[in-house]
C-alpha cells in the first residue's frame, strides 16, 4: 500500500490512527493494533521530514554546522556530496550539496560551517529514470543546496575516506579498480559501459555491497571461528564468541560501505539472529521473516519508499520458501552442487516478475551470469578482497602485489560486463501494471513450489492468461512531452518507431539527454528512431544529441545549423510519416541561429493536430499565421517554455488549442511559464499542463479521444509526488 498510495495523508489521519489503536487494544485485536502502529509511525516520519524541509527553505542563506558523510563526486563544475547537519532543530537531517571550487582535500568526515542556498528536492519525473525525490525520503535528504561560503572546523578524514584515497593513489590505474572499490568500500566510480554491462548481465546485486555480502562475511567468519574451536580444547571459547566476532566483522564491513541502507538492513537481521541464538530460541521461516520485517520498519518506516526494500523482502521470502520446499537431503559434493544450481535457476526465474515491474525488461544473460559469478565471487573474490583489505592495513604503503592479484581475480567479471555492454543484452518489454506483475509472480510461485504430486505440466497452463498481458498491443499514436527540466524534448511514437523533437538541455556536467531522454525512449520501447529534429542551436534543446545518434545510428538528423553530422534542413521533412501528416515551417527572415530560427513542426495524427513551436517569439508567430491563415491545433507546446515574448494572445486565440503543454523546470530562474502567458491562457480558458508540476505528459491519440496521462497525477509508485 505504501508504494502505490497516491498522496501523503494529512495530519488528521495520524489522530484517526491513534484512536483506532486504542479501539483495537480494547478489543484485543493485536494484529490490527500493530498495523495501525506501523502506519502511525510512518505518517509521523513523513510529516517530520516535510516539516524539516519547509523549515530549511524558510531560512535565508543560513549558516549551518555539519559533517561530510559521503565521498565526494567531482565533475567539471562542482563537487557533489552529502552533508549531515549536527546542531540545531535540523540536527540529523541530510543535505545534498554542490560546491564550486571546493577544497582539494575535501573528504568524508570533515566538519564544516557552511553558508548555503537551498531548494526543495525536486527533479524531473519520467518513467524509466531515477526517482530522486523518493531517494530523498529514504536517505533523509531534506534539500538540495549550493555552498556560498565555508569555514573548516575539523579537517580530519574518517577511516573510509582515508582508505579510499589510499587505494586511489596506489591502484587507481588498475583495470578493475572500480570493481575493487565497489566490493571493498561500496564506492562505484563506474563508466557508462560498466553500468550497461551490469544491466545486461543482471549482476547489479553482486557489485553493490548489500545484505548478500554482509551475510556472506558473517558466515565466513562464523565458520572460521567454529573451525578454530575444533582444533584444540583451549580454543573452545571461539565457539561462544563466534556469533559476536562475526557480527563485529559484519559491522566493520558495513562501516566501510558507509552504512548504506542495504547493509543496515542486513545488520539488523543478523543482530536479531545472534540474539535468538543466545536465547536458544528457534523460529519458523515465516516467523523469522515477519520479525525481521517488523524490526526494519521500526528502525526506519520510510524504507518502505525504497524499491530495494521490497526486492530484499521478496528475495528473502523466496529463499525461505525454497529451503522449506526443497531441503538439502543429498549432502555429497555433487548433491550440493545440483541443489545450488536449482536454487539459482529458481531465484532467477522468480525474480523476473519484480524486474518487469520496476525495470521493464529482462536480461537473458541473468541465469548464466549468476550461475558463474555468484559462486566465483562468493567463494573466491569477496573472501580474497577482504583478506587483501586486511593486508592493506598491515603491509607497507608501497606494496601492491595483493591488489594486482585481486585485479587478476576480477578480470573475468570485468570482461564479462564489457561483453554484456557491447552486445546490449537487455530485452525491453512492455511496462507492466502492478496487477499483472503480481499475477505473474504468483503464477510462477505456484508453478515452482506446489507439491511434486501435482502434475506441473498442467500447472503450466496457469501461465497462458499472462501471455496476454505481455503480448504486444496494437500500435497507436502517442505524444510524449518528456520532463527534462528547463529544456524541451518531445517524442511522437507509434509502436516501436518514433520522431524526436529536441533532446533536452546540457548545463555543465548535467546531461538531460543521457539522464532522462534516452531512458525514456528505452522505457517506451523505441527501437527505431526515424527522425531527430533539432529546432535550433540553443543547448537547452540540442543537449547531447550525439548520444541519441549513437544509440540510434540510422536516425535522420534534421537541423538548420552546423552540427558536424550528416544532416538535412527543417523544410526537407516529408509530408507523410507512416500515416501521419507532417508540416514544417521556418521563418525566412531570421538569422541562421537564435530563438526565432526555430523549426516549427505540425503533426496531424488520427485527425488531431499537434504544433511544436520551439522558441519562436511573437514576430515569427505572426509570420506563421500569415503563412497558415487557418492554422488550428488541438495540442500546442508553448513557445520558449512559456516566456512572455511568445504565445501572444492573437496567436493563442487563432490556434485555440484544446490543451496547452509546456516544458520548464520547477522554480526556474526565468519564471517560466510567465504570469502574462498564464493570464492569456486563463482568458481563453485553455488548460495548461506544465512538466514542472505534471512531470512527463503522455497523450494517447485515437480517432475518438485524446487520453492524457500526466505522470505526477497518477497513483504513482516510488512516492514521486509525496512532498
Amino acid at each position: 500500500m505504501s508504494l502505490f498510495s497516491p498522496i501523503v495523508p494529512a495530519l488528521l489521519w495520524l489522530i484517526f490512527l491513534l484512536c483506532l489503536i486504542l479501539i483495537c487494544l480494547y478489543y484485543r485485536l493485536f494484529f490490527f493494533t500493530g498495523l495501525c502502529c506501523a502506519l502511525s509511525l510512518w505518517l509521523w516520519q513523513v510529516q517530520l521530514h516535510q516539516s524539516h524541509a519547509e523549515l530549511l527553505l524558510q531560512l535565508s542563506d543560513p549558516w549551518l554546522k555539519g559533517q561530510v558523510v559521503s565521498i565526494r563526486q567531482q565533475d567539471q563544475d562542482f563537487s557533489r556530496f552529502l552533508w549531515q547537519i549536527n546542531e540545531g532543530p535540523l540536527r540529523g537531517d541530510v543535505l545534498r550539496l554542490r560546491w564550486q571550487d571546493a577544497p582539494e582535500l575535501l573528504g568524508q568526515g570533515q566538519n564544516l560551517w557552511l553558508k548555503l542556498r537551498c531548494k526543495a528536492v525536486r527533479a524531473p519525473a519520467n518513467p524509466g529514470s531515477v526517482y530522486v525525490e523518493a531517494n530523498a525520503y529514504v536517505l533523509g535528504i531534506i534539500g538540495n543546496c549550493v555552498v556560498k561560503d565555508a569555514l573548516l572546523l575539523d579537517a580530519s578524514w574518517d577511516h573510509r575516506q582515508q582508505l579510499y584515497q589510499r587505494l586511489l593513489q596506489k591502484i587507481g590505474d588498475l583495470p578493475s579498480f572500480s570493481l575493487i572499490t565497489a566490493f571493498t568500500i561500496g564506492e562505484r566510480p563506474f563508466n557508462d559501459e560498466l553500468w550497461l554491462g551490469l544491466q545486461a548481465t543482471a549482476l547489479g546485486h553482486l557489485i553493490s555491497i548489500s545484505g548478500f555480502h554482509i551475510g556472506l562475511l558473517f558466515g565466513w567468519v562464523y565458520g572460521l571461528m567454529l573451525l578454530l574451536a575444533r582444533l584444540h580444547v583451549r580454543l573452545l571459547w571461539c565457539r561462544r564468541l563466534a556469533p559476536f566476532v562475526a557480527l563485529a566483522a559484519a559491522w566493520y564491513y558495513s562501516l566501510l560501505a558507509g552504512f548504506a541502507i542495504p547493509t543496515l538492513r542486513a545488520l539488523v537481521a543478523l543482530a536479531l539472529a545472534v540474539y535468538l541464538m543466545q536465547q536458544h530460541r528457534r523460529l519458523s521461516y515465516s516467523q523469522s521473516w515477519i520479525l525481521v520485517c517488523g524490526f526494519l520498519l521500526l528502525l526506519n518506516p520510510l524504507w518502505v519508499m525504497s524499491i530495494s526494500f521490497w526486492l530484499t523482502l521478496y528475495a528473502v521470502a523466496l529463499i525461505f520458501l525454497f529451503v522449506w520446499c526443497y531441503p538439502l537431503t543429498d549432502r555429497s559434493h555433487w548433491g550440493m552442487i545440483k541443489h545450488a544450481l536449482k536454487f539459482q535457476a529458481l531465484m532467477t526465474l522468480l525474480m523476473s516478475a519484480p524486474t518487469l515491474l520496476f525495470f521493464h525488461g529482462i536480461a537473458p544473460l541473468a541465469l548464466l551470469s549468476n550461475l558463474i559469478f555468484v559462486p566465483w565471487c562468493s567463494l573466491l573474490v569477496i573472501p580474497y578482497l577482504l583478506i587483501a583489505l586486511l593486508l592493506e592495513l598491515l603491509l607497507p604503503a608501497d606494496v601492491i602485489w595483493h591488489w594486482q592479484l585481486a585485479d587478476l581475480l576480477l578480470a573475468p567479471l570485468h570482461h564479462w560486463l564489457l561483453y554484456g555492454a557491447a552486445m546490449d543484452y537487455w530485452w525491453l518489454l512492455p511496462a507492466q501494471t502492478v496487477f499483472s506483475a503480481l499475477c505473474i509472480a504468483l503464477a510462477l510461485q505456484l508453478l515452482v513450489f506446489l507439491p511434486a504430486t501435482i502434475p506441473k505440466l498442467r500447472l503450466s497452463l496457469l501461465l497462458l492468461p499472462f501471455l496476454f498481458l505481455l503480448w504486444p498491443k496494437a500500435a497507436q499514436w502517442q505524444l510524449h512531452v518528456i520532463d527534462v527540466g528547463q529544456g524541451t524534448a518531445v517524442l511522437l511514437q507509434k509502436g516501436q518507431r518514433g520522431v524526436l523533437y529536441d533532446v533536452g538541455p546540457v548545463y555543465g556536467s548535467f546531461n538531460a539527454t543521457e539522464a532522462y531522454v534516452l531512458p525514456y525512449l528505452h522505457y517506451q520501447g523505441i527501437r527505431q528512431l526515424d527522425y531527430l529534429v533539432l529546432s535550433h542551436a540553443d543547448t537547452d534543446h540540442t543537449g547531447a544529441f550525439d548520444e541519441v545518434i549513437k544509440a540510434y545510428p540510422q536516425v535522420k538528423l534534421i537541423a538548420d545549423f552546423e552540427t558536424g553530422f550528416l544532416q538535412q534542413p527543417c523544410l526537407s521533412l516529408p509530408a507523410y510519416y507512416l500515416d501521419a501528416e507532417l508540416w514544417a515551417f521556418r521563418s525566412a527572415h531570421q538569422l541562421q541561429e537564435g530563438n526565432d530560427s526555430s523549426c516549427v513542426l505540425a503533426i496531424k495524427t488520427a485527425g488531431w493536430q499537434t504544433l511544436l513551436t520551439g522558441d519562436i517569439g511573437h514576430n515569427v508567430e505572426a509570420e506563421l499565421l500569415l503563412a497558415q491563415p487557418n492554422l488550428r491545433s488541438e495540442l500546442l507546446v508553448l513557445g520558449h517554455h512559456g516566456s512572455k515574448s511568445s504565445s501572444q494572445l492573437n496567436f493563442l486565440s487563432r490556434v485555440h488549442p484544446l490543451v496547452a503543454l509546456n516544458s520548464a523546470a520547477s522554480n526556474n530562474a526565468y519564471g517560466h511559464p510567465s504570469a502574462e502567458v498564464l493570464g492569456r491562457l486563463a482568458l481563453l480558458q485553455i488548460p495548461l499542463l506544465n512538466t514542472a508540476e505534471q512531470g512527463a505528459v503522455r497523450i494517447e491519440i485515437t480517432e475518438q479521444h485524446l487520453h492524457i496521462w500526466p505522470y505526477r497525477q497518477q497513483p504513482l509508485p516510488f512516492w514521486l509526488q509525496k512532498q
